[in-house]
């Protein structure tokens, strides 16, 4: 679920395989895929086929981006409704760094943008962070394809597992929510990760100077707080406790 500067929020309707407008005024409407059918197909609103939806993330030109899960693709939807595939191939599961159709993403969990238009990718089983320029040019950004740990480090030395939501600053750096290791990592544009809360396999609902996670699955900056939800609660890490 994401929402934009007019109080418009998105949200991947999984179960249903659309995704969902809500305006502020509470009215929803499907703005692409059609309820119950599953698929993958680029087109305008529900012409358009998706597989299990999970992540979304919208930009300032109102322009949506999902991470398709189960067809391992990162889709995107313009103001108007239309779908086209970003990046990754309909059904085609790996690890790939290219372009459009030649990059390969497993179960593409969690997405955002920032303001040049780069999505950045929580990658669940391939246990990484991954970057798609607007151009649709994928890279690696974090972690080794395939191998789950924890581990601070840069680039490939990194070690995640289970990534789950992922939330970007205005300085580039990215802010993952990790769902196996029950931590919040940081990514700086560099690549450089570290943990900033939480302690690897240690899962727990607790406040103050050494916050504790449960299964964390989504997170968003607010001001000077970083939102996080973790198990049945919602938990505020202040943005200058990193």
């Amino acid at each position: 679920m994401t929402g934009d500067s007019a109080g418009n929020v998105y949200v991947a309707d999984m179960g249903n395989d659309t995704i969902r407008k809500i305006s502020a005024a509470g009215t929803v409407m499907t703005l692409a895929g059609t309820a119950g059918i599953v698929g993958s197909a680029d087109a305008t609103g529900t012409a358009a086929r998706f597989f299990n939806p999970n992540g979304v993330a919208v930009d300032s030109a109102g322009t949506v981006y999902v991470a398709d899960f189960d067809n391992h693709t990162i889709r995107k939807i313009s103001a108007a409704g239309v779908v086209t595939t970003l990046a990754g191939t309909p059904g085609m599961a790996g690890s790939a760094d290219g372009t459009g159709t030649d990059a390969r993403f497993h179960s593409p969990n969690g997405v955002t943008v920032d303001c040049a238009g780069n999505v950045y990718v929580a990658e669940w089983d391939n246990h990484t962070v991954r970057k798609v320029s607007a151009a649709g040019v994928v890279t690696t950004l974090a972690g080794t394809p395939g191998m789950a740990g924890s581990a601070d480090g840069t680039g490939t030395d990194a070690r995640f597992y289970r990534p789950s939501g992922v939330t970007v600053d205005s300085a580039g750096n990215i802010y993952v929510a990790e769902w196996g290791n029950h931590t919040i990592r940081k990514v700086s544009p560099t690549g450089t990760t570290t943990t900033i809360a939480g302690i690897a396999g240690v899962s727990g609902i607790l406040l103050g100077a050494t916050p504790r996670f449960a299964s964390p699955t989504g997170l968003a900056i607010v001001a000077d707080s970083i939102v996080i939800s973790s198990g049945n609660a919602i938990l505020l890490l202040r943005h200058g406790a990193q």
